[in-house]
């Protein structure tokens, strides 16, 4: 399901491919413009390429690599035409009445020009078919791989070998029974007995294996299947990784054909390109096992086609030799390509694990009592579960609604009106403030006899919160608190004072109120930012799941396995030489293209990029044994012993 989410990881014949192309599209093959400036105006007319060819090109160099269907439906475009175009390189022409007729001559452009889109189209579609069987290769070298991974895992205890035993029975039961004809007739039926031991056991490969299985165990003989069946899918596999081998370190080598046609006439450059070509269709058949066809016709057409060009440039058959033709290319993609397949298959359908029926059939014995007693279970607690489950609902639905939704809401009001604080009014502080300064001033008058200035001076005091004048006179009468309580100005005083108290009291809480408003967004996304880690946990375990990414021990399993089978190889290579063979270059692509497989559920970007990075520089066959180590050293102190990023 991750390619809902992203792109998966490129394959390494993916990336070889890409390289290839692009290194192809540099090479300097042009028709030298002496020929094209010499070429009368009706002459430039026939001058134009074969539109098949042109088409052809055209889907072969498109940025986006055409797929194998489109391939071969070029290729079959091309061979279809290949014919029409001898004739017409030979000095025949197309009449009125459709009819090839001789006797007229040919235009040189065009045949140069339909050569040279012949010889790229040839090296293109050669790179195509190559990237195709290395593709194909290395997905059959994973599936052997694979398959012999559960074997192993199986073959590590007893536990799993009886496991395996226990579920092959029915199967070894089936296939020791005589035929069902036999069975039918009641004479057959009487004398039927249980087959031998040695019957529901594959026999050995040896001249002993009839005496060996009548003495040996159950189980020794189910190891010894299981062993038999890893040995098999260990030698194809290691047959295909040598054939990978080959095919990465004898595959296209378009960079140095460039760097050596830099200098050379276009002659040179069409040959070499041809030859490299040609290179690569023996290194396939070489592969595939196709026996190569005699090459001395194609060493007279090269001969003769060299001393021609040397002469004069005169109508000539076409540098393609009889090797490398949509033809032969046709013949790999659809017949010798699908045997290797087929070979793989055949392996895989007799020494793969067994199916998933097979495996769970034992386990499936208890599905019909297990689902029994589970509907029993919720027929008796149907009301209980009932409310469980209007309990979760409800749950879900107030955590969305008041934790989620509300505080949401209420964010957009707060940046919308500007909040709500404690609703007191700034006119009602200013009331009170002026009423005191009313109080103290006409205590000021009665009590001092204040006028003039003398009042305009209290009055700042008292706008200052000073209030020693009224404590002065509030101490003064305490002297007499009765008398003063009746005659004097006791009262006054306690009354001016509970004003100012009252006065206070409401600066403090506009204060707060303007606290409250400057602070309420603060406030709601404290209130809001549990809800959310809590969806922002819960999305990222989903999403990981989703991806693939927290598969759990399967994931984990997949990377170590795979690093340390990289790291196995790397040391058990030959250690005479920095060059490793065919089948452990083999083998190293095979497991890094299993990673390849696993970084798919790494998140795009940096992360998956640096990983397949360090991949790429394991498979550089450029670097040396010693700086792969390092490679893998890195990926080990990077990425941990789990696949988890460690920043």
């Amino acid at each position: 399901m991750s390619f809902l989410f992203h792109t998966i990881a490129p394959s390494y014949a993916s990336e070889q491919l890409a390289s290839h192309l692009s290194s192809l599209s540099t090479l300097p093959i042009s028709t030298p413009p002496s020929d094209l400036t010499n070429a009368s105006s009706s002459s430039s007319i026939h001058s134009k390429p074969n539109h098949k060819l042109e088409t052809a090109l055209h889907e072969l160099s498109s940025t986006k690599h055409i797929s194998r269907d489109k391939l071969i439906e070029v290729l079959k475009l091309l061979a279809k035409d290949s014919n029409h175009n001898n004739l017409i390189q030979n000095g025949y022409y197309l009449d009125s009445n459709g009819r090839y007729q001789t006797g007229r001559d040919t235009d040189n452009n065009t045949s140069e020009i339909d050569e040279e889109i012949e010889i790229e189209i040839l090296g293109r579609a050669i790179t195509i078919v190559w990237k195709e069987i290395l593709q194909d290769l290395v997905q059959g070298a994973l599936k052997l791989d694979e398959e012999r991974n559960w074997w192993e895992s199986s073959l590590n205890s007893r536990r799993g070998v009886g496991i395996y035993l226990l579920q092959t029975m029915p199967h070894r039961i089936y296939a020791a029974l005589p035929p069902r004809s036999k069975l039918l007739s009641r004479p057959e039926l009487q004398s039927f007995k249980l087959p031998p031991r040695e019957a529901l056991f594959k026999p050995l490969r040896t001249r002993t294996s009839s005496a060996i299985t009548s003495i040996t165990s159950p189980y020794n003989l189910t190891r010894r299947e299981m062993l038999l069946s890893k040995k098999e899918l260990e030698e194809k596999r290691d047959e295909i990784a040598s054939k990978i081998g080959i095919l990465a370190s004898k595959g296209p080598n378009w960079i140095s054909t460039t760097q050596s046609v830099s200098s050379s006439s276009s002659d040179q450059n069409l040959l070499n390109v041809k030859n490299e070509t040609e290179r690569v269709f023996s290194i396939l058949c070489e592969v595939l096992d196709i026996p190569l066809p005699s090459s001395s016709s194609s060493a007279e057409v090269k001969s003769s086609s060299s001393s021609s060009r040397r002469s004069k440039r005169t109508p000539s058959p076409p540098i393609i030799s009889i090797q490398s033709t949509p033809i032969t290319l046709l013949s790999l993609l659809n017949q010798h390509l699908p045997k290797t397949n087929q070979s793989i298959d055949e392996i895989l359908v007799i020494h793969s694990r067994p199916s998933v029926m097979t495996r769970l059939w034992f386990p499936a014995l208890f599905l019909p009592p297990t689902l029994y007693l589970l509907a029993s279970a919720v027929v008796r607690n149907k009301q209980w579960m009932k409310d469980q489950v209007k309990n979760a609902k409800e749950t879900i639905k107030g955590f969305f609604v008041q934790w989620v939704w509300e505080p949401i809401e209420g964010i957009a009001k707060t940046l919308r009106g500007g909040g709500e604080g404690l609703g007191v009014a700034p006119t009602t502080v200013k009331s009170d403030q002026e009423s005191l300064e009313r109080m103290v001033l006409d205590l000021g008058r009665d009590y001092y006899h204040l006028s003039g200035s003398e009042l305009d001076a209290l009055s700042v005091k008292i706008r200052n919160g000073d209030m020693e004048e009224v404590l002065r006179v509030y101490e003064k009468e305490l002297q007499s608190p009765v008398k003063n309580a009746l005659m004097g100005s006791l009262v006054r005083t306690l009354l001016i004072q509970v004003q100012k108290t009252k006065t206070d009291l409401s600066l403090s809480l506009l204060s707060l109120d303007h606290l409250l408003r400057s602070q309420q967004l603060t406030f709601a996304f404290v209130g809001l930012a549990p809800s959310l880690l809590v969806l922002y946990g819960l999305g990222g375990w989903l999403r990981g799941v989703w991806k693939g990414e927290k598969r759990g021990k399967g994931r984990k399993k997949q990377y170590f396995n795979g690093l340390r089978s990289i790291e196995r190889l790397l040391i058990t290579s030959p250690k005479d030489s920095e060059e490793m063979s065919n089948k452990d270059r083999g083998l190293l692509i095979v497991s890094v293209s299993n990673l390849r497989t696993w970084s798919t559920g790494l998140v795009p970007g940096s992360s998956r990029e640096h990983f397949i990075d360090d991949l790429r520089m394991i498979e550089n066959p450029l670097l040396k044994r010693g700086d792969k180590f390092r490679v893998i050293e890195r990926i080990w102190r990077c990425w941990g012993i789990d696949g988890n990023k460690r920043i």
